[in-house]
């Protein structure tokens, strides 16, 4: 088993890969990392899951990035987006951009709508840490899984594929959040 890392962040900004792998290593679980801009064209073949990554850029950096996630369209790799690979996903596939009206940051709560293997362990209604301007609105292929107050879309999966996003920032204070996701998509296959 190998986990493919995305940084979404400029190359010298690590701060939201880096509790990622350290999750990952301390877990035993291999895994590669590389920067969004990198991306095969075809996607990632060669892994069993992957981890998109938050970035700290706001503004365009959904469109400036979307070039270099097309795979994701047609692609049966589990995926799993954070924050900004949330938002970059959304709009690959339909959702609207919001800009500054969801805006959250801090430790707040989440409230699962939907069950699902992801929320394992996590409760109906947990806290995690938010730090965005941005959010997005629900494309029509997939379900949502979790709101919170402010933010209609936390977390949603794809209706037909392995591919799951978050608006909030799971590497920061939920790492059984990604772990759910590894070993539900991975222990499964």
């Amino acid at each position: 088993m190998k986990i493919l890392i995305i940084n979404n962040a400029e190359k010298n900004r690590r701060e939201f890969i880096k509790p990622i792998e350290l999750l990952f290593r301390k877990k035993g679980i291999l895994f590669d990392t590389i920067e969004y801009s990198e991306l095969p064209k075809d996607g990632p073949l060669d892994y069993n899951a992957v981890v998109s990554s938050a970035s700290p850029r706001g503004n365009n950096i959904v469109d400036s990035h979307a070039k270099f996630y097309v795979w994701v369209r047609t692609t049966h790799i589990p995926f799993l987006g954070i924050c900004a690979g949330h938002q970059i996903i959304g709009k690959l596939f339909g959702a609207q951009l919001v800009r500054d009206k969801e805006q959250e940051i801090g430790d707040l709560p989440i409230y699962v709508d939907v069950n699902d293997p992801i929320f394992a362990g996590l409760g109906k209604t947990f806290v995690v840490r938010q730090g965005h301007n941005d959010a997005i609105t629900l494309p029509e292929e997939f379900v949502l899984l979790a709101h919170s107050d402010n933010c209609k879309v936390q977390v949603m999966k794809h209706r037909l594929k392995p591919i799951y996003t978050c608006q909030f920032h799971a590497e920061i204070i939920n790492p059984d959040f990604i772990l759910n996701f590894i070993w539900s998509h991975l222990l499964s296959r």
